[in-house]
């Protein structure tokens, strides 16, 4: 049986008790209604419990997997500075003169880029001339944490409301 399913019927075996509300008396047929529910929530907490299982497995091989990515991540790390090292060395001997290496050839080649010492002096220049293109202006962005607490002190926000919410856990 599935979960829904027996929540569905338990909640039909619920409605068939039969229970004097004026004098809490039940009905013959409790005791056989009871033990029907108690068979289903027992099914129904046997499934939970699997479903936790698998939550702790899921989590497991999610934090073993985290675990490699940082090993392989330190591996190519620490290839790319021996890469970097061997570089500087050919650099060094070679002298910027285009080397044939018999399985690689060495080689230089001028590129250029476009170092902003002072960013703040270039954006003025720019918007003065008219260059808006040359520059990005980023977006403006909600501070959530300062406008909870304008909310909080009671402050309406339009647009902006705090939400009450649950978290779960399973250890």
């Amino acid at each position: 049986m599935k979960l829904y399913e027996i929540n569905v019927s338990i909640a039909q075996l619920v409605d068939q008790l039969d229970v004097d509300t004026e004098t809490g008396e039940v009905g013959e047929n409790y005791d056989a209604v009871m033990d029907q529910i108690h068979a289903l929530d027992m099914e129904r907490t046997s499934i939970l419990q699997y479903l936790a299982k698998i939550v702790l497995n899921i989590r497991a091989e999610a934090a073993m997997l985290k675990a490699e990515e940082q090993r392989l991540k330190e591996r190519r790390d620490a290839l790319t500075r021996k890469e970097d090292r061997l570089m500087k060395i050919l650099d060094r001997e070679c002298a910027g003169q285009k080397t044939p290496l018999g399985i690689a050839t060495f080689s230089y080649r001028k590129t250029s880029h476009v170092e902003v010492a002072d960013s703040e002096k270039a954006v003025k220049w720019l918007k003065r001339h008219k260059y808006l293109d040359c520059f990005r202006i980023p977006a403006p962005e909600v501070a959530k944490t300062e406008v909870k607490k304008l909310i909080n002190s009671g402050v309406s926000v339009p647009g902006c409301a705090v939400v009450e919410d649950y978290s779960t856990s399973l250890k």
